[in-house]
């Protein structure tokens, strides 16, 4: 039971379509501003996704834990990308740090959901724990440094208009 759900928060296309409700919500209710916010969380996770995945895996260089210990079971497919870091953490503490630095009342949905998609990963066997801590680290650096450029946008900062 409980590798059917780690299987099920791992997997990106399980949020295409509440993410797509979600956004869809995010600019019905905050229009101008929302496109913006969304614009800007998605180059910035973007951002940190082609970084972390193009420079640092290959920097690094580390083995994945199912390539190493094949005797692990595989409940789901095991990468052919290096392991550190992780980029589901990377992407999810980016997303998680991006937008409660833009909507603070979303600190404990988006970190949970940050958390369990975290924990996922090496219960999995696809990721050994430093990788996912590595990558939170690095995603809520890049989650911060995502906000400070979206801080200058004159929408976005009352400052600016």
């Amino acid at each position: 039971m409980m590798a059917r759900f780690m299987e099920f928060i791992t997997i990106k296309e399980n949020f295409r379509l509440p993410g797509v409700l979600l956004a869809i919500g995010i600019l019905w209710v905050y229009r101008l501003r929302g496109m913006v916010y969304l614009i800007a969380a998605g180059l910035t996770v973007g951002l940190a996704d082609t970084f972390t995945h193009h420079i640092i895996k290959d920097l690094v260089a580390r083995p994945r834990p199912c390539h190493v210990l094949p005797e692990l079971s595989h409940i789901i497919n095991c990468s052919n990308s290096y392991s550190f870091p992780s980029n589901h953490a990377v992407n999810s503490f980016t997303f998680a740090t991006f937008t409660t630095l833009c909507y603070r009342n979303t600190v404990l949905l988006v970190y949970t959901l940050a958390a369990l998609i975290c924990y996922s990963r090496p219960y999995l066997g696809v990721h050994y724990p430093t990788d996912v801590l590595g990558g939170a680290v690095c995603g809520i650096v890049m989650g911060y440094l995502g906000y400070l450029v979206y801080l200058k946008i004159p929408w976005t900062n009352p400052r600016l208009q």
